[in-house]
């Protein structure tokens, strides 16, 4: 039985081949950037319907932006949840089996995720402080926080979640 997943399969494509090499020396790596790349796009397009589309940004309780904080919690938790079924089938190639170690292996992704989710939501939030009421520097902030939170991602699944255990384990 073939185990290849779809990346495997396209790399052996035939005028894909030349970089099979590469793909496969830093599959992990490459893979945790698209998946994070299309984590991050969800994000955004999540953001940017909630903010701009459906005008959540201009809510406000006082000087708290509470639609850009509930749209931006919507998105976050969303990506978070697409992020978690992505690395754990195709970046990290998880083997944690039964409902047991799933669960666990979900918690601490989700944990993990956790400490970047209050990070980016007060990036953000400090975002609409600082500038209120400015649309562009609004996104520009969140972009900002992305950067940041996908470095800590990786380091979280790399070293917390998804690391790889001896057998004798």
């Amino acid at each position: 039985m073939d185990d290849r997943d779809i990346f495997d399969r396209l790399m052996s494509l035939p005028g894909l081949r030349v970089f099979e090499g590469f793909y496969q020396k830093h599959r992990e790596g490459l893979l945790y950037l698209l998946f994070g790349g299309l984590t991050t796009l969800l994000n955004l397009a999540l953001s940017a319907f909630f903010w701009y589309i459906l005008k959540w940004e201009s809510w406000y309780i006082g000087s708290f932006a509470i639609g850009t904080f509930i749209g931006n919690l919507i998105s976050i938790i969303a990506s978070i949840t697409f992020a978690y079924v992505t690395n754990r089938h195709w970046v990290f190639r998880s083997q944690v089996s039964g409902v047991k170690g799933i669960a666990g292996e979900m918690a601490k992704f989700f944990l993990g995720r956790g400490v970047t989710l209050v990070i980016e939501l007060g990036g953000v939030q400090a975002v609409t402080w600082i500038f209120p009421g400015d649309s562009v520097v609004l996104f520009i902030g969140k972009l900002v926080t992305q950067v940041i939170v996908i470095l800590l991602n990786f380091i979280f699944s790399k070293v917390f979640v998804f690391r790889e255990r001896s057998k004798d384990v």
